[in-house]
């Protein structure tokens, strides 16, 4: 029944097209208006012949306001929520008003004919400015130009890495540094892929090991590891701004959010081709849509920040996220100024995107159930059953109630200045609009009547009866069904979508042509077909053609894209440093026929991201060492031709799972809803949202992978905020590394790193006994994968024999080590 009654209504709200709108609209202004408000006369000097003057109104403002019917004079008079009421002869037919409100909302468009001189040439120069043609030179920009396969320089035994590589610095007549030393490789290695330390045995047993392959053997076991798709999803989750909430003031939580990051995880781990990944993110449900996960895949729509407001305006800035970071992730191009006027820099006319904003146009916010339809039906019809139940039990508290809340609002009204009493005795139709403002305040008293005072007026035996009835309620609520597993995703309702406009300087109250779906035009080489789906199809499709054009071959910026950002959480920085912005405003590529070998191998390798990590990690210039050499840092300053391996501090999550590993407290579980460590409540209830959760310091519970911490918008955990997580409200392509002050009074004074120092003791006591140099030694072969030098050693004996509680404070030490903190 519920189903049927929100089909119905969404038919009847489904408009007509622009052009019939216009027509049938001004029909019913020229029989209905235009005798007092037309050629003949101008009452209340208001001229209703064409839209200009509609928009100028008369005497009472304007009586059109595109897009907003309480602000438009002529809707309010003519559905009678105001008076005069018009027109005088009786009201529109419902049919009438429904046309007036679609024509409105739409944007008021008048036919051509009703058009004076001067709008006609306005909307001919508005027009003009939705065509920005792309020139061919503007077309031959590094990046629109399809990637060519140049073959690597020098021998052909060569990693293909080092043969590009060597060569621009056999022209800059540099050498590259050598090789790191094997436990250095192997901390680096399992810091890059696992975000994790390596046991002193996983070091010990490669640095015995003496077969030749044993580094290429190193990489593929941690491919293998399921904490690979921990680490590399959360760089994944950085680009999509990832949140657990919708932050904005109330910040309300996305409980089923956790399945989208589980299934970013999963795809990094089975290695899913990454044509593939695009594809279920934009229109998983559209590709595949008997399968749970591809639907699951579409939370990637869901990430726009959601203050719970349903309205034109909203609706576009929700939009805008979907293109924006659609753009920046998947092609590296900053679309997001064309919502307002052409590209300044880059060839992006503002058609571009309302062609691309029209892609995603259609799609709904759904609550996607993983569970059968059978399974649905009976939950929904259960829960019916027990709504059906307590309905008339609720209807008989409230006729208990109802004489006293009567006598408490009247007492309450009774408190107020008289003109309030006034405006609420006064017929509706017949108020003003301030008696309309005061009787809703005065409606609004019902809502400060406490159940306190209710219960206070009420005899015993209603009380009793009352409290029956409640008892019969909660025994009701008692028999609900569990709810069935939902994933955020979106959706689609049919093969007709709605129309979606050009809109003059970004404006909804602007609206111009009418958009086709489209794509980036000037790095698409061909056209791109949308084609329309049979009437029988539950989407438009439209998502499905844009993946597939962006998953494409032949589009020249995705395999460049993604290798570049594979490289520079390997290298440091990319080959293209701006990793979101390859346009004009972005630096050129420092090894632009690397780059397209490594594209063109992405796509070759059928778009296999472990085929990137087995070629970059088993290059040579991986293994550098990160010291400087003289005559290198002189010529090349930046280190842009990666003649030395990047020094850099680890992520905030890399640290925190580095603590709780070498404290041996990690736990390792994998997937599953979200954990909320320890926050100090005088910080999360002076947020805005006042909501955390987290439970006691040593919540053993909370120690898990950094990746599964809830992402709540309003309230960052501590440490993350600390060193630079993102704030999650937009695309992340490369975090800042600051170095303040509160990063060492947090290791140094927080409660749950004071925890975990203890915990990092208690571990050497049981693994290297009483003796303190042994303590030291296994100390750095945890913490740092190496032992430790002779003055090292010394020191850290003599500070953990001199102080009670040296071994506690030496673990904290060491966790406050650059070394510990810095990737090597």
């Amino acid at each position: 029944m519920r189903c049927a009654l929100v089909l119905a209504l969404l038919l009847s709200a489904v408009p007509v097209f622009a052009e019939d709108l216009a027509e049938k609209a001004y029909g019913i202004l020229e029989k209905n208006c235009q005798a007092c408000h037309g050629a003949a006369m101008q009452m209340s000097k208001l001229d209703l012949r064409t839209r200009d003057q509609a928009l100028a109104g008369g005497e009472r403002g304007p009586a059109v306001k595109p897009g907003n019917l309480e602000r438009s004079w002529l809707w309010r008079v003519a559905s009678h929520s105001v008076k005069p009421e018009m027109p005088p002869g009786g009201k529109l037919a419902d049919e009438d008003l429904e046309t007036l409100r679609q024509w409105i909302m739409a944007g008021a468009p008048f036919p051509e004919a009703a058009q004076t001189d001067e709008e006609a040439a306005r909307k001919a120069a508005l027009k003009k400015l939705e065509e920005r043609p792309i020139t061919p030179e503007e077309r031959q920009w590094w990046a629109f130009v399809p990637p060519v396969r140049h073959d690597p320089p020098g021998a052909q035994d060569a990693n293909p890495v080092d043969a590009f590589l060597a060569a621009r610095l056999a022209e800059k007549g540099l050498t590259p540094s050598p090789e790191a030393d094997p436990r250095t490789l192997v901390r680096r290695l399992y810091l890059d892929l696992l975000g994790l330390p390596p046991t002193p045995e996983q070091v010990d047993a490669y640095v015995a090991d003496a077969s030749p392959d044993k580094w290429a053997r190193l990489v593929d076991e941690l491919l293998a590891s399921p904490h690979y798709g921990e680490r590399w999803g959360r760089h994944w989750l950085d680009l999509v701004h990832y949140a657990d909430s919708g932050g904005y003031e109330r910040d309300f939580d996305w409980p089923t959010m956790w399945r989208y990051r589980d299934y970013v995880v999963k795809a990094f781990n089975e290695d899913k081709p990454y044509d593939r990944f695009i594809l279920e993110q934009i229109a998983g449900d559209e590709v595949d849509p008997d399968n749970p996960e591809a639907h699951i895949a579409t939370g990637y729509l869901r990430m726009v920040l959601d203050n719970n407001i349903k309205d034109e305006r909203t609706r576009m800035d929700e939009l805008d996220d979907n293109v924006g970071t659609t753009a920046l992730t998947f092609l590296g191009m900053t679309v997001g100024c064309a919502r307002c006027h052409n590209h300044k820099f880059d060839p992006i006319p503002q058609k571009d995107y309302y062609q691309m904003q029209a892609v995603f146009f259609p799609t709904e916010e759904v609550d996607y159930p993983l569970v059968s339809d059978e399974v649905v039906q009976r939950y929904k019809a259960e829960n019916q059953r027990i709504k059906e139940g307590q309905e008339p039990l609720r209807d008989r508290i409230g006729e208990l109630e109802k004489p006293y809340r009567a006598q408490l609002f009247e007492e309450k009204l009774d408190e107020l200045p008289p003109y309030y009493r006034k405006a609420w005795e006064t017929p509706e139709d017949d108020r003003t609009e301030g008696q309309r403002l005061n009787a809703r305040q005065v409606q609004a008293l019902t809502k400060q009547i406490k159940i306190e005072d209710v219960l206070a007026r009420m005899s015993a035996a209603e009380k009793d009866d009352r409290d029956k009835l409640e008892l019969e309620i909660a025994q009701l609520d008692a028999q609900r069904p569990e709810p069935y597993p939902t994933a955020r995703a979106v959706a689609e309702r049919g093969s007709e979508p709605l129309p979606s406009y050009f809109l003059h300087r970004g404006d909804p109250g602007s609206k111009g042509s009418e958009m086709d779906p489209g794509v980036l035009t000037v790095a698409a080489r061909q056209p791109v077909s949308f084609e329309p789906p049979p009437p029988s199809a539950e989407s438009s499709y439209r998502r499905k053609h844009f993946a597939e054009w962006i998953a494409s071959e032949r589009n020249p910026l995705t395999a460049r894209v993604m290798v570049n950002r594979i490289w520079q959480h390997h290298f440091g920085e990319g080959i293209v440093r701006t990793a979101s912005n390859f346009g004009k405003t972005g630096e050129a590529p420092s090894h632009p026929e690397l780059l397209d070998w490594l594209a063109t191998e992405l796509v070759r390798s059928g778009w296999s991201v472990k085929r990137m990590h087995r070629v970059m990690l088993t290059s040579r210039a991986y293994r550098q060492a990160a010291d400087d050499i003289a005559a290198n840092l002189k010529a090349d300053p930046e280190n842009r031709l990666f003649w030395r391996a990047p020094r850099r501090r680890l992520e905030a999550e890399a640290i925190r799972d580095e603590i709780l590993a070498v404290a041996g407290t990690l736990d390792l579980q994998t997937g599953g809803p979200a954990v909320r460590p320890y926050i100090d409540p005088d910080l999360w209830q002076s947020s805005t949202s006042r909501v955390w959760g987290g439970k006691e310091v040593g919540d053993r519970a909370t120690w898990r992978r950094s990746v599964y911490v809830f992402s709540k918008r309003s309230i960052r955990y501590p440490m993350f905020e600390a060193f630079d997580q993102p704030d999650m409200v937009g695309h992340c392509a490369e975090r800042t590394s600051s170095t303040v002050a509160p990063q060492a009074l947090l290791l140094m004074n927080n409660a749950e790193i004071l925890l975990q120092a203890k915990f990092f003791a208690q571990r050497l006591l049981e693994e290297a006994g009483p003796d303190p140099a042994a303590q030291v030694e296994r100390a750095f072969a945890l913490a740092l994968a190496r032992e430790p030098k002779l003055d090292e050693k010394l020191q850290a004996v003599e500070f953990i024999e001199r102080n009670p509680t040296g071994l506690v404070d030496f673990c904290q030490a060491v966790f406050n080590l650059n070394e510990f903190v810095y990737r090597p």
